[in-house]
């Protein structure tokens, strides 16, 4: 059955997806669903990665962040505690890489001179092994017994008993330097640390490789010192971003949108709706108040809403249904209910009898005429000779005026032609209207959609709020696969493709919907 509303049967339908293409209010929209209004800081950890202005120089900051969860940030530093003894534990990236290169260099030392050199006078066998001329430079004085003493003492050092003496000056020099930056970084004036050489190469080799991570990350998080945070700080916020990457991939579009309306002069507007955390129809309706639109664009969405009460189409279908497989008896005829709905229903008659009942029927349908409600109209299969059947199926719903019919044609039917309605005592009691048809035909209605805010970290979700989203995903009708599921619920969270946190976190949530 056709049903025309009469709120909106006069105008034309409203494009349901307009070009965005150079329409502010669209990008607006847009703006709004990647929320550009919603974004914070303090949740959304990359909202702050302003040099993400491309998709290249987004891959490029998850290559970074992907290097940087390689290494397990914690765990170098313990590996280096152990290196390093009782010496010294590194609390930020910085003193971390120092430490290192302090090991690496005693290690370089210890190839050339025992590790006892560093007990003794480093800064007097460098004078006694100098050139004459370095030590009138420095105003250094050592008389000849006391500087051939030291030269001694400084080859009892050498692994290598002929070594030159240029070479062994190097040596110390070496050494002195290593046991300066040794009391700087490990805060001790003990002796340098000779550790093993295959795991300071390890350790080594995973702390350059980190360095070079958060050196990429701190370009693009502006204000924020990665290699001075401690360690377990920076480990956390690793996390953070990993579970925030897909506000990561929104960005170069976000920049772009934003660029755009505010070349277009909507600047102060932008403003005001982050300060509210607008969505998308905040955003919209404050568009269409500022341009003067509110007035219209309210009445184009009351039009294209359709009915107020989607309950009576069902119950409609329901009445014709039952009136047209349901012979009439001429009984029925002669007692009108007060209060009716007007369906109408074909039922084949004389023709003599055709023009007064249309001629009734036109009465009864002008008087109804006014009801703003839904207007009826017949299936294909529907005759629209008799229509005074509708009488006998009242509608308790609807409140109609009472319409008086005339009993003169209904008797001059019942009289007329007895033959032609031939009541049948079996039809009575077999009323094909009493089937539950309204029951079936009202449609399944989903569950509300939970509250979900785009990029929001999965983390941040109850497990139930995980299971309403599934399950509303769900109840579209499609057939999905268990993992086709899961994929639907992450491109409702917001991002782009499924993490392990993300996997992790709705995988109880697809299993519990599909029990």
């Amino acid at each position: 059955m056709t049903v025309n509303y009469l709120n909106d049967a006069d105008n034309p339908a409203v494009d349901a997806a307009p070009s965005s293409v150079g329409d502010p209010r669209e990008d607006l929209g847009r703006y709004a669903e990647l929320g550009g209004f919603t974004l914070t800081a303090e949740a959304n950890p990359w909202y702050a990665a302003q040099a993400a202005a491309t998709p290249e120089d987004a891959r490029a900051a998850s290559t970074a962040l992907a290097e940087l969860r390689s290494h397990d940030l914690i765990a170098t530093r313990d590996s280096l505690t152990a290196l390093l003894g009782d010496a010294a534990t590194p609390g930020t990236l910085t003193e971390l890489t120092r430490l290192t290169a302090v090991l690496q260099r005693a290690h370089g030392t210890s190839t050339a001179l025992r590790r006892e050199v560093y007990d003794a006078d480093l800064d007097a066998l460098t004078a006694a092994l100098a050139p004459a001329r370095w030590r009138r430079e420095q105003g250094v004085k050592l008389p000849w017994g006391r500087r051939r003493a030291l030269r001694a003492q400084a080859k009892s050092f050498a692994l290598d008993g002929r070594a030159r003496r240029a070479d062994l000056l190097d040596a110390v020099r070496a050494a002195a330097a290593t046991q300066s930056d040794w009391t700087a970084a490990a805060g001790a004036a003990t002796r340098p640390v000779v550790a093993d050489a295959a795991g300071l190469t390890a350790v080594a080799q995973a702390v350059e490789e980190l360095g070079q991570a958060v050196r990429t990350l701190s370009a693009l998080l502006p204000g924020q010192s990665l290699d001075t945070l401690p360690l377990a700080e920076l480990a956390d916020l690793v996390d953070r971003l990993a579970a925030d990457e897909g506000t990561l991939y929104r960005l170069p579009s976000l920049r772009a949108l934003h660029t755009a309306l505010t070349d277009g002069g909507l600047g102060e507007l932008l403003t005001e709706l982050t300060e509210r955390q607008a969505d998308r129809d905040a955003a919209l309706a404050a568009y269409d108040r500022l341009n003067g639109t509110a007035t219209e664009a309210a009445a184009i969405q009351a039009l294209a809403a359709g009915p107020r009460e989607p309950e009576a189409e069902p119950e409609a279908e329901a009445v014709v249904e039952a009136v047209v497989e349901v012979e009439p008896e001429p009984e029925v005829v002669v007692e009108p209910e007060p209060e009716v709905a007007e369906v109408e229903a074909a039922v084949e008659v004389e023709p003599e009898v055709e023009v007064e009942v249309e001629a009734e029927i036109a009465e009864v349908e002008a008087a109804v005429e006014p009801e703003p409600e839904v207007v009826a109209e017949p299936e294909p299969v529907v005759e629209p000779e008799v229509e005074v059947v509708a009488e006998v199926t009242p509608e308790p719903e609807v409140q109609e005026p009472v319409v008086e019919p005339e009993p003169e044609p209904v008797a001059e039917i019942a009289v007329a032609e007895p033959e032609l309605v031939e009541p049948e005592p079996e039809v009575a009691p077999e009323p094909v209207a009493e089937e539950p048809v309204v029951e079936e035909s009202k449609p399944a209605r989903r569950p509300k959609k939970p509250a979900i805010t785009a990029g929001r970290a999965v983390t941040a979700y109850e497990p139930a709020e995980l299971t309403a989203l599934v399950r509303w995903i769900d109840s579209d009708g499609t057939e999905r696969s268990e993992d086709e599921l899961l994929r639907a619920a992450v491109k409702e969270l917001g991002f782009s493709r499924v993490g392990p946190r993300l996997k992790e976190a709705l995988a109880p949530a697809v299993a519990e919907a599909r029990a």
